[in-house]
């Protein structure tokens, strides 16, 4: 749903624009009329504008003038003339289109729908751009952990990292993968830890050491929260089932 913003110097054909046109039936959920270009500009300062229906020949500040402070702000201007020298610059200003005055209401919701499909199209594009970037961000602080976890790393520690704010990777992280910072890392912890009971000849503390854990003990109670036995259980548990495959 896209916010449209109308700005009309002729207040009777404002009104008529904002509250006799279903604006709705094209995805337009809040429609705001202002009578004054300059007043325009608080509205787009306050307000999370879409797309913005404007008169081009308006006192003080036209209607391309608006177009112009706007250009850069990823809005999607209509005007309401085609004048060659108005058109000309108007597309330079990225303009969707043109309604010719004077004009019909279908005139309108079709040449606003024609904007509302452009803002859902760049809003689709950016939540695939947005997807893949978080992805490739999630895979990094996954790489970093794994090449890193036998050090006492923080938060911090990844966030500078990735190049984000920890704040915003710690939601990240929770919004992607439905976890927190602290319980990720413990996975990869004991997830590499795993590994080392698996292949290697090391004591369950020298592994705790390896993968971050400090204290051997609280290694072995958080392992076997997750397992439901000790690293030392779970280990003999690993060659008992080798010697039996091997027989």
């Amino acid at each position: 749903m896209c916010t449209l913003l109308i700005v009309e110097d002729e207040e009777i054909l404002l009104e008529r624009l904002v509250k006799t046109i279903d604006w709705e039936s094209i995805g337009i959920n809040k429609v705001i009329g202002i009578a004054r270009s300059e007043e325009a500009l608080n509205v787009l300062i306050t307000e999370n504008v879409d797309i913005i229906l404007t008169d081009i020949r308006m006192p003080i500040m036209d209607g391309l003038d608006l177009a112009e402070f706007v250009h850069s702000r990823l809005k999607h201007p209509l005007s309401g003339y085609k004048e060659f020298e108005y058109a000309h610059r108007a597309i330079k200003l990225g303009v969707v289109d043109y309604i010719l005055k004077p004009f019909t209401k279908e005139e309108v919701l079709e040449t606003v729908k024609k904007a509302v499909e452009k803002v859902a199209a760049e809003q689709s594009r950016q939540q695939r751009l947005d997807s893949c970037e978080n992805k490739n961000i999630i895979d990094m602080v996954f790489d970093f952990i794994f090449a890193n976890c036998s050090k006492q790393i923080s938060l911090n520690d990844v966030a500078e990292y990735v190049h984000l704010h920890p704040v915003y990777l710690s939601r990240l992280l929770k919004n992607k993968t439905g976890k927190t910072f602290k319980e990720i890392l413990t996975e990869v912890r004991l997830k590499k830890a795993e590994k080392l009971l698996k292949t290697s000849s090391l004591k369950h503390y020298e592994i705790a050491e390896a993968v971050g854990f400090s204290d051997a003990q609280y290694f072995s109670q958080v392992f076997k929260k997750v397992y439901g036995m000790t690293p030392i259980e779970w280990k003999k548990q690993v060659l008992e089932n080798k010697a039996r495959l091997k027989i």
